[in-house]
């Protein structure tokens, strides 16, 4: 139950929770565990709440049905999916797969529902993190249409760089095809553009690591 109130805590709309509302949606919550790569839920499909990432990650994506895929989000410890549909009692508008070994606190549809009506702030908690992801959405559509592969990829150098300011050296947990369905790109295009910015002075490469040798230039070609 502790670790339950923890993880919850964790999230970025839930983390003002008052201890008894935490205590309370704990719970109702489930821990389940999954191997890479096995389905947590499907396009299309009815999901029983929001799925709270403890361990692994979770690869989030939608899929054309003819074996094209866009992946939407790759999901760290303390992130979580599943939310929109809570509200909008919609179907889930992408997929979910686990990304190695991962372990989700599923938080029921209902509870999570009735939370929000008791307690304004984590209601306007929900609309501020609802409109980051309205956000983010632009910002992907915007970066597949208005931009070249090499500068999506630089882009997504940037996007990890960021995460550990001050370090100029990146290393990626993902595979070359799972960045490069981030970006909308085959593996082969992601592949060439990696040469593309190491030929240009911009990086050095040996794959899953690397190092940015000038920061300042890569953020202006990533521009565009």
């Amino acid at each position: 139950m502790a670790q339950a109130v923890v993880n919850l805590r964790r999230i970025e709309y839930l983390a003002g929770l008052p201890a008894a509302e935490a205590e309370e949606l704990a719970a109702v919550s489930e821990l389940r565990k999954y191997t890479d790569g096995t389905p947590v839920f499907s396009q299309g499909e009815t999901i029983p709440g929001v799925f709270v990432v403890v361990q692994g990650a979770l690869k989030v994506f939608r899929t054309d049905g003819r074996g094209k895929v866009q992946v939407i989000d790759i999901l760290q410890p303390g992130t979580c999916v599943g939310e929109v549909q809570v509200f909008d009692g919609g179907v889930a508008a992408s997929g979910a797969e686990a990304h190695g070994d991962t372990e989700c606190w599923l938080v029921p549809a209902n509870a999570l529902r009735l939370m929000a009506v008791k307690n304004n702030a984590v209601a306007m908690c929900m609309i501020q993190h609802f409109a980051g992801k309205v956000r983010h959405l632009i910002s992907l559509v915007e970066t597949l249409s208005l931009h070249s592969v090499p500068e999506r990829v630089g882009q997504l150098i940037l996007e990890y760089q960021g995460r550990n300011p001050g370090r100029a050296l990146v290393e990626f947990k993902e595979t070359q095809e799972d960045l490069a369905q981030c970006i909308g790109a085959s593996r082969e295009a992601f592949s060439r553009a990696l040469r593309l910015l190491a030929d240009l002075g911009l990086i050095q490469s040996t794959f899953p690591v690397v190092r940015i040798l000038d920061i300042q230039k890569l953020q202006r070609y990533a521009r565009g």
